[in-house]
């Protein structure tokens, strides 16, 4: 990086620091990737990521109205998760326990899925006439137990929520002293293959075994009737990466049956104090977040699998806190481990595509996975190093309109970072120890007729305007008639600029809605991106322009 360029990125650092918005650096002339996105190359449709509603009666509250919000939210300080899980009780009296937090969460769209895991059948339906320590479902009592399912899906229904995928088992290979019941895979394919057709409205998931262990999957997928009855398998991750079965799983992909990972639970770093996990510049935590939680979701997106989902979204180890005053969290208040998942769950969205890169030796460390859908190209990038990867540039096959890059790390939430724009690339500093994502919108934008300045002004700038996506937009604007020049743009409240790039340097006043600009060389374009924030039908204007 050449100094006036260093100069520069620090310069942007500053005016986001001051100004509270966004500013980028210049956009650099093309140089030698580091990471390079390969588009012609596609592996598994992501399905989501998510976390599980209270699972037990007396296990936690519903999620409140606002909870369910920052859970499965896209707005700001929202963690954007699209599945969440929740339990089949055996009881049906207790159906509803979890219906209006559900019903909250599909009203995000159909984006956000519904996963539903019973723990056990009915006691009567059981060998043992117990809930708890395993016991395994009567054979005379494999259609009843099919109707018990339908019946909540339709309950469920009847509440407006559609259930989206029913699993017929939670851990059939764990058989504690709480609600549980034993299964092999063979018994597994034999539901599903006779009783599979009864439960309608929903499409089923078999597995979910401790350790994603196939042997309770693999007769299902070999049954071509029962294969034909099932949408999904799925798995724990407890001792799933010591017995190898973090991996790709050829049979599922040969039949076409995405692979979730449903449940995952992690705490070791409890140690002791009263703000061992509300506090977030606690390093066991942030250390066991990156090291442990995040590095499983990349290794489960290289395995192919579509989906991710992790214990309770609530709890004071968790996504948001639970108000546990043990641990110093607030209820309902975003933790960081919430803000690493975002990073995954905000911005790789349903029916992307995870597709093909390549790294150079400079970013050979880094775990990077890179996804293409809705018009974008998103990488997730891990530094689990203790150096920070700076000036990185990203290739990607198209041309790049916009970006969006997002840090987070031990002092860092979810935080807007800069990018630098070049054709097809994007440069960006990888702080260490971090989960980041970028995101660029492929394409150029569209061009507007000019718009003409106030008469008088001694120089004029056109502008471009961007299509809109989501709750943004991009504008453009080429100043002629003056190689040094000052022009004054306003956006109208409550719209805010998150980016700024190009060859003009940005101040904003006090309100944050009008910026002088001013030339500084690198050329007489510049741009900048604005977020809505719920007013969509107002564009920015130039004010002024004129030649300094």
């Amino acid at each position: 990086m050449k100094k006036n360029q260093v100069v520069m990125v620090a310069a942007a650092t500053a005016l986001a620091t001051v100004a509270g918005v966004l500013t980028a650096p210049p956009p650099l002339l093309a140089a030698t990737p580091d990471i390079t996105v390969n588009t012609a190359s596609s592996y598994q449709t992501i399905d989501g990521f998510g976390a599980a509603t209270p699972i037990f009666n007396g296990s936690g509250s519903p999620w409140t109205d606002s909870e369910t919000q920052t859970l499965v939210g896209m707005g700001q300080g929202q963690l954007g998760m699209s599945i969440v899980r929740t339990v089949v009780s055996p009881v049906s009296s207790e159906w509803s326990l979890y219906a209006n937090s559900l019903k909250m969460a599909k009203s995000y769209g159909s984006d956000v899925k519904i996963l539903a895991s019973p723990w056990t059948a009915p006691a009567a339906f059981k060998t043992n006439n117990s809930r708890i320590n395993g016991g395994k479902l009567r054979t005379d009592y494999y259609d009843d137990y099919a109707e018990h399912l339908n019946s909540y899906v339709q309950y469920m229904k009847g509440q407006g929520v559609p259930i989206d995928v029913t699993s017929v088992q939670n851990e059939p290979d764990w058989h504690p002293d709480y609600d549980s019941m034993d299964w092999t895979g063979t018994e597994l394919r034999n539901f599903v293959r006779d009783q599979g057709t009864r439960i309608r409205d929903t499409r089923l998931m078999v597995g979910e075994s401790l350790r994603f262990n196939r042997a309770y999957t693999d007769p299902t997928l070999q049954d071509a009737t029962a294969r034909n009855n099932v949408g999904y398998v799925g798995g724990h991750l407890y001792d799933a990466e010591n017995s190898g079965n973090l991996s790709s799983y050829p049979l599922a992909n040969q039949y076409g049956k995405n692979q979730w990972m449903t449940e995952w639970n992690l705490h070791a770093a409890d140690g002791n104090g009263s703000n061992i996990w509300g506090n977030p510049s606690n390093a066991a935590v942030w250390n066991e977040t990156l090291d442990n939680i995040m590095r499983t979701v990349h290794r489960s997106m290289e395995a192919s699998w579509s989906a991710y989902i992790w214990w309770y979204g609530r709890r004071f180890y968790s996504f948001i806190g639970d108000g546990d005053s043990q641990y110093g969290t607030t209820k309902g208040a975003v933790l960081r481990r919430g803000q690493a998942f975002s990073q995954y769950s905000k911005y790789v969205r349903p029916g992307d595509k995870r597709v093909a890169l390549s790294k150079s030796s400079k970013t050979s460390s880094l775990e990077v996975t890179a996804y293409q859908g809705r018009g974008k190209v998103t990488l997730v990038i891990l530094n689990r190093s203790n150096s920070a990867v700076d000036s990185a540039v990203v290739q990607t096959p198209q041309s790049i309109s916009n970006a969006e890059y997002t840090v987070t790390s031990q002092g860092l939430g979810a935080a807007a970072q800069p990018v630098s724009l070049g054709d097809g690339q994007a440069t960006i500093n990888i702080p260490a120890r971090s989960i980041s994502t970028l995101t660029v919108s492929e394409g150029a934008a569209p061009t507007d007729p000019p718009t003409t300045p106030p008469a008088g002004d001694s120089c004029s700038a056109s502008v471009t305007q961007g299509t809109v996506w989501g709750d943004r937009y991009n504008t453009s604007v080429t100043v002629s008639g003056a190689s040094n020049w000052t022009a004054v743009v306003s956006i109208t409240s409550p719209q805010r600029v998150s980016t700024t790039w190009g060859g003009g340097s940005f101040t904003w006043d006090s309100s944050g809605t009008v910026a002088t600009v001013r030339s500084n060389g690198s050329g007489n374009t510049f741009g900048f991106t604005t977020m809505m924030n719920g007013n969509s039908g107002a564009r920015p204007q130039i004010r002024s322009c004129t030649a300094s």
